[in-house]
């Protein structure tokens, strides 16, 4: 079974359909080789990284990417193209392997967003669509030099040179604050960029903190305070978790949008103002509309600009860009250190492979624990997380296993097999991708091939899942 499955296909949520067109893009994220790490390689006909290119410490093909790491095999591995959407990668029998997604090939088709790991290189392809030219050099909000990142830069500049409110749509952690910040830095206005957090203030306080008031207003109301709108005048004001705004408040912020003035609490005259509003949510806002939670008149305001950020999982190449940017390391000498170059190769991959579902809160906090680590130089894989060993597909260490002899399979693992039917139902839904089954039940894709056969599901059925048969 395990010869049968040797062809496997990585699908990528990032790739958002069918890729029939674009180019290929290799991120060398690791390698010990200071020529190529950190290099992006665009496939050409004539350039070291094409259609039939080796990879190797001393390659023999025309095409040929050659890498001084010892850890490569003179011929290490060889990239073709299948179809517009994929690659074939072959291993050439090297002595220390080629791995897709952390387990070692001999071939194996490769999509948009896969990691591999060539002796202490680490990989991650791009499938380009050259959707939009580069808006800049990458900044320390919105980092990386993926064409997911060159879209989101390129929809903050757009939006950055007008008045006209802007929305912010993300999973939570996605940097819907540092877009805003980028937004603001991008427009050039002069005042001060204002946070009011939608969920932060009771209800009853709300139009105080947002229009301001006189004093006297309301009891505890001793002094007049001006209220975020005036503090944002001549810059922003960015309301988080738009979408938990109570109806009655939607309907205040709908009319401060469209009147573009503001009457604090208990005064009695309106005042102009010149503010770019801008929101964020991780809400559905269109189904908050639907189910009557939300205004759809109030949602057609942020219909101009609506820029969507992408999570972590769908923008892999990237992410060392952001854990550079998010907590940045210098040498003895103050100069900047690279995340990769103090990790282990197996530890930059397992880092790629996680799915970060906390995405940037997540990977902040997984980096400040790896700090204490750096002494350990490369940082070694066992020390991260076992929410990351495990659903990357590696088990983590148990304490005191010598001692106590075997620890049982659930103490590290206690997902338990799904029956035929429930196994076939997950193949189904997720098309066939092994990967997102292990994913699905938490555990390596090993295991999944087990369950295969125990479940006498072959390589012919499975492809019929694969085409949605």
């Amino acid at each position: 079974m395990q010869a049968d499955l040797t062809d496997r296909v990585l699908t990528s949520r990032a790739a958002g359909g069918p890729r029939s067109h674009g180019v290929w893009r290799l991120h060398v994220v690791a390698s010990p080789d200071p020529k190529w790490r950190g290099a992006i390689l665009k496939m050409t006909k004539d350039g070291p990284f094409a259609d039939g290119a080796q990879i190797g410490r001393v390659p023999d093909a025309p095409a040929a990417l050659r890498i001084d790491d010892s850890t490569l095999s003179r011929r290490h591995a060889v990239f073709t193209k299948d179809t517009d959407e994929l690659l074939r990668v072959t291993d050439l029998g090297s002595s220390n392997g080629t791995f897709f997604g952390g387990e070692r090939l001999q071939q194996a088709l490769v999509g948009h967003g896969s990691v591999l790991r060539l002796g202490a290189n680490v990989l991650v392809l791009e499938r380009d669509m050259g959707a939009r030219s580069e808006h800049g050099e990458p900044s320390a909000d919105i980092p990386g030099r993926s064409e997911r990142a060159r879209q989101l830069r390129g929809a903050l500049e757009d939006a950055a040179h007008d008045s006209l409110p802007v929305l912010l749509l993300g999973e939570t952690g996605t940097g819907k604050e540092h877009a805003a910040h980028e937004l603001h830095v991008r427009s050039g206005r002069k005042g001060k960029l204002v946070r009011l957090n939608a969920t932060a203030i009771p209800e009853s306080l709300f139009e105080a903190e947002l229009f301001g008031h006189v004093a006297g207003a309301f009891t505890g109301a001793l002094a007049a305070r001006p209220g975020r709108v005036r503090e944002a005048q001549h810059g922003a004001l960015v309301l988080d978790e738009i979408g938990d705004l109570p109806l009655h408040l939607q309907a205040k912020l709908l009319r401060l949008l469209e009147e573009r003035t503001v009457r604090a609490v208990g005064g009695v005259k309106d005042e102009p103002i010149d503010v770019r509003f801008c929101a964020s949510t991780n809400a559905d806002l269109a189904a908050r509309v639907q189910d009557g939670r939300f205004r759809r008149d109030l949602l057609a305001r942020f219909h101009t600009h609506v820029v969507a950020l992408p999570p972590l999982r769908e923008r892999r190449m990237d992410l060392f860009h952001f854990a550079d940017a998010l907590l940045p390391l210098r040498n003895s000498a103050g100069a900047p250190v690279a995340w990769p170059t103090v990790l282990h190769e197996e530890t930059v991959e397992a880092l790629l492979l996680y799915d970060w579902p906390d995405n940037l809160r997540e990977l902040a906090g997984t980096l400040v624990h790896l700090r204490r680590h750096i002494g350990e130089q490369p940082v070694p894989r066992t020390v991260l997380s076992s929410t990351i060993l495990r659903q990357v597909g590696v088990r983590p260490a148990v304490e005191e296993t010598a001692r106590l002899g075997a620890v049982p399979r659930d103490a590290v693992d206690p997902v338990e097999a799904p029956d035929a039917a429930a196994l076939r139902q997950a193949l189904r839904e997720e098309r066939g991708v092994l990967e997102n089954v292990a994913r699905r039940y938490g555990r390596h894709r090993k295991q999944v091939y087990r369950w295969l056969e125990q479940a006498g599901i072959d390589e012919a059925e499975l492809q019929r899942y694969r085409e949605g048969v």
